[in-house]
């Protein structure tokens, strides 16, 4: 009951899509999180010299252009003045990149060579950036706060011989038919705010599909879709190309403001 009250009491809208969400963690308390996070994040990248620097040698390969794809992505998504933007790039072969809601972008140097160039890399920024902008971080606290609650309670009315495997069933059945499939759902919503994102900072969009379709070509996983906290590369692709030609008018005329609610 209490669980029920808090969730009805707890419903929001993602923006541009619309989409009613559950948000039982304040925004104040997912930045404190993000803060703490990157405060460790930072202090263990100082301590293993990963991080690329204004006075390194190189680091007019990847500062300038980082920063400039994040300002132009920060400023298309209207959330300039939501945090204090920081940037900063990270020597690795990881192809990665996140956001956070603090207000830090990382860019993992990794993915700069399947980024490919500015509208490749905005591509991924415009991503991460929508993460954000959707709250998927808040969100996914609070989809663990009723999963965890729910997976108690029902486990506390079983007998005693029986509680501890239905807690497990119950929890592999909240992983892989709740927080999985949301997971998989806020990658594709990232997908979509994205891609008008880098449309309207002056990317092409049409880099977005060609983008997956160099991550395909890096090799799949082989884990299953269902058993995976990210839709297929063949699902996105083809749902950036369903959302392109929609997209595209924000390329061609930047001035024009994002609508209310983004065409499906």
């Amino acid at each position: 009951m209490l669980l029920a009250a808090l969730a009805a009491c707890a419903c929001s809208q993602v923006a541009l899509t619309g989409r009613s969400q559950l948000l039982l963690v304040p925004d104040a308390q997912v930045a404190e999180l993000s803060r703490q996070s990157r405060a460790k994040f930072f202090q263990d990248a100082e301590r293993q010299h990963v991080l690329v620097k204004p006075e390194d040698a190189d680091s007019g390969k990847y500062l300038p252009m980082v920063e400039r794809v994040s300002n132009r992505i920060v400023q298309a998504a209207g959330v300039a003045q939501q945090a204090q933007w920081r940037v900063a790039v990270v020597r690795s072969k990881d192809v990665n990149a996140n956001a956070s809601a603090d207000g830090t972008i990382v860019v993992y140097t990794g993915i700069l060579p399947v980024a490919e160039s500015e509208a490749g890399l905005a591509v991924i920024l415009g991503h991460e950036v929508a993460h954000v902008v959707a709250r998927h971080s808040g969100e996914r606290l609070s989809q663990m706060v009723v999963a965890q609650g729910l997976t108690s309670v029902a486990a506390a009315f079983a007998s005693p011989q029986y509680q501890a495997p239905l807690g497990a069933a119950l929890g592999l059945g909240a992983q892989y038919g709740v927080l999985m499939p949301f997971s998989r759902h806020h990658e594709s919503e990232a997908d979509h705010l994205g891609i008008y994102y880098m449309a309207k900072a002056g990317y092409d969009p049409a880099e977005a599909p060609r983008l997956w379709e160099r991550m395909s070509a890096r090799g799949k996983s082989g884990t299953p879709e269902f058993m995976s906290t990210h839709p297929s590369e063949a699902t996105r692709i083809a749902q950036l190309r369903a959302w392109l030609p929609d997209a595209r008018r924000y390329y061609e005329d930047p001035s024009q403001p994002l609508p209310a609610v983004l065409k499906r």
